[in-house]
């Protein structure tokens, strides 16, 4: 049976206090455990003696807090609570007999559900409204769902509460709409609220205490009255909207019978909603105060889904530490997908499988392919909440900024002080103008902790200021058991796969896989070809394997390739494009991988795929991982850019010496199964999140009689 603990907030009560809390130790059963989270700096010596008895008999925990705050009390009684659910009560309330059992009842029925009981206040004079009434007011006699709940009578799932960031800490003083905001945030996650009206109490509205602590709304110059109200427009709608919200209500405060007959009171109320709005204007930027999740939050940004990026978006969320969400900026169709393919496909992998993920509601721009503010955000500051609460995340993760969305989000980050971890591609190869060297070092002050995947791109980190210190190294990576695996199975029929592309069975087989474009340079290994194997090479002779070149891969110099190697009588087989489930037949029946690109291969995977499946790599001095996979003699051959002789010879060079070539191989396989794994990726991204969050408690494993005022360390993002 659902554990029912009963929670009650107060402030400034005294004798309505004691009556309220005897009222609810007298129903039948009394409570499983009922707390006071008792924010008066001094009560009456007869209301202190009262309170400390039920104390000692065990029937009360009786917890201080200061400085008051409604959501502060609210959320101390969510992590002092032992119990499955909390019901919250006001403090000058008269419980009905049944209140405690409905409550109870109905959370048995509906564990995820956040029960809204009924409440009589003293203008209903013990009727019930008609259940036609708007706006609904918890006072009908029919049960039924509801958007909202009022905060003197309902119940919630702790943990659930306490996963949601429990109350709202910005809603400060008299707290109006705290109720509201957090029943925003409790539908977007996806759970019910639910009303039921034999769950009631009687709301007494004593005038003294409670949010009448503050004065009357109407004739007092301060904001506390006003500050939620504008505060809930900004958390619930775009800035705009929220300011267009906010002057229709302020407008409307001043359009009461009060006014109308002192209209010398509407400056001062004017001039208190305007002190409210910017105060709540000033909450709002620093972003919303909730109770810290016992996991950090990390918040991953990408413009897309992309192939190799997946498997460390689920080894990230399997992992215990870390509280993972994924925010794609777009979600590219099939033509999108195969724009620089020559063709339109989907990846035959799963992308999307194994981690939360979200698309950006505020996405706009032609897409990936059109330029580079192709994929922006119209709101970039709405896309930083995290999960269906849309809390603020804890840490922001940036694959890189090569999209203007991605840019926009690490400003929004900052000004809300979210740390940014950068985990990108590109490096120091390429040549950058000053303007650019100076833009890009200012971006790479805004980051915390980069994440280099290896030396070319450490590099560049290390050139835009940010210190060895602040790097953790999170190596570039691919499935390595999965390509492995699939090209040992398929290498038993080698023969077959000869066949199929139409290589000769005493070949050495070379394969190019990748896009057929300029940064490739696929014209440029054509070219070294046709000198391995012209007259002034005269590199095979009779007794050694003659040269195959297996092309994979489309894109816009496929035409222009297959005429050179046709005008050039060059062994060549064109595969045409593979996904990512067939790509390693061509690992399986090649020899040696050759890439042959300039500066704009920031990394090269292709390098790690073939290594994977026990392949040594020739590459140019431009690719982004020579420095890092490519060992000289060891694990492969690294040559200039540009240079069709220097690359003829190393062709030549594996070919004369297979065997040779297969040891190469078979380090380089060590080598990145070793080094270049998803687990050595993904811790480092886990060291980097908890290196700039602290550690906290988790209420599931803490002692409730332990736990203290401590726990509710609040999230300020301007620390």
């Amino acid at each position: 049976m659902t554990q029912l603990s009963v929670a009650i907030p107060s402030y400034g009560r005294e004798e309505v206090l004691v009556d309220s809390i005897h009222a609810l130790l007298a129903l039948e059963p009394p409570p499983w455990e009922l707390l006071l989270i008792d924010q008066t700096p001094r009560h009456t010596v007869a209301v202190e003696e009262q309170l400390g008895r039920w104390q000692q008999e065990g029937r009360l925990r009786w917890l201080r807090q200061q400085p008051p705050s409604i959501t502060q009390a609210m959320n101390r009684a969510l992590l002092e609570a032992r119990g499955d659910r909390v019901l919250f009560v006001d403090d000058d309330i008269v419980p009905s007999a049944e209140l405690l059992t409905a409550h109870i009842q109905a959370g048995h029925l509906h564990p995820e559900t956040l029960i809204a009981g009924r409440v009589l206040q003293r203008w209903h004079q013990g009727q019930a409204d008609a259940e036609s009434q708007q706006p609904f007011s918890w006072n009908t006699l029919q049960p039924r769902p509801c958007r909202d709940f009022i905060g003197c009578n309902f119940s919630v799932p702790r943990l659930a509460a306490i996963r949601l960031g429990g109350f709202d800490n910005n809603f400060v003083q008299v707290a109006y709409n705290y109720e509201a905001e957090f029943a925003h945030r409790w539908r977007q996650a996806g759970h019910p609220i639910e009303y039921v009206p034999t769950a009631l109490v009687h709301h007494l509205q004593t005038e003294q205490g409670g949010t009448r602590s503050y004065g009357k709304r109407v004739i007092s110059l301060k904001p506390a009255h006003a500050v939620g109200r504008y505060y809930f427009f900004l958390r619930t709608r775009a800035l705009p909207l929220a300011l267009v919200r906010g002057m229709v209500a302020m407008a409307r405060t001043v359009r009461t019978r009060h006014h109308l007959r002192k209209p010398w009171w509407i400056p001062v109320t004017l001039i208190a909603e305007t002190r409210g709005l910017l105060w709540a204007l000033k909450l709002h930027l620093r972003g919303a105060q909730l109770l810290r999740s016992p996991r950090p939050r990390l918040l991953v940004a990408a413009s897309h889904p992309v192939q190799y990026l997946s498997p460390l978006l689920r080894q990230l969320a399997a992992d215990p530490a870390l509280d993972l969400e994924v925010l794609y900026l777009t979600l590219p169709d099939a033509s999108t997908q195969g724009v620089g393919f020559g063709r339109s496909f989907t990846w035959d992998v799963p992308l999307l499988d194994g981690y939360r993920w979200r698309q950006a509601r505020s996405g706009a721009g032609a897409g990936i392919a059109s330029s580079y503010a192709g994929v922006r955000l119209r709101r970039p500051w709405a896309e930083l909440g995290f999960g269906g609460g849309q809390r603020s995340p804890d840490v922001l993760l940036l694959t890189g900024w090569h999209v203007l969305g991605l840019l926009q989000l690490l400003c929004a980050a900052r000004l809300r002080g979210i740390p940014v971890i950068l985990r990108m591609d590109s490096n120091d190869q390429r040549r950058r103008s000053l303007p650019q060297r100076l833009f890009h070092r200012m971006l790479f002050r805004q980051v915390a902790i980069g994440l280099p995947v290896g030396e070319a791109n450490k590099r560049l980190y290390l050139q835009h200021g940010l210190p060895e210190q602040r790097l953790i190294r999170s190596p570039h990576f691919i499935d390595n058991a999965r390509f492995a695996h699939q090209a040992e199975q398929l290498r038993q029929d080698r023969a077959g796969l000869h066949q199929r592309w139409g290589v000769p069975d005493n070949a050495f087989c070379l394969l190019f896989a990748g896009k057929l474009q300029h940064k490739k340079r696929p014209l440029v290994l054509l070219q070294a070809l046709a000198l391995a194997l012209g007259p002034e090479q005269k590199p095979v002779e009779s007794n050694d394997p003659t040269l195959h070149l297996l092309i994979v891969g489309s894109g816009e110099l496929e035409s222009e390739c297959q005429a050179f190697a046709t005008l050039h009588s060059l062994p060549v087989s064109f595969a045409g494009f593979l996904n990512q489930s067939e790509i390693p037949a061509a690992y399986a029946v090649s020899d040696a991988l050759v890439l042959p690109s300039d500066d704009g291969e920031t990394w090269g995977l292709v390098v790690n795929e073939a290594m994977s499946c026990g392949l040594p790599a020739i590459v140019t001095d431009q690719v982004g991982c020579a420095a890092d996979l490519v060992e000289p003699n060891r694990t492969g051959l690294v040559v200039p850019c540009d240079d069709p002789r220097a690359l003829a010879t190393a062709l030549v060079r594996l070919a004369r010496d297979p065997d040779h070539a297969a040891r190469m191989g078979v380090a380089a396989q060590q080598q990145v199964h070793r080094d270049y794994s998803v687990v050595e990726a993904a811790a480092a991204v886990r060291l980097a999140t908890l290196r700039l969050t602290p550690p906290r408690p988790d209420p599931r494993e803490e002692d409730a009689s332990k736990v203290s005022s401590d726990h509710l360390s609040i999230r300020d993002n301007n620390a």
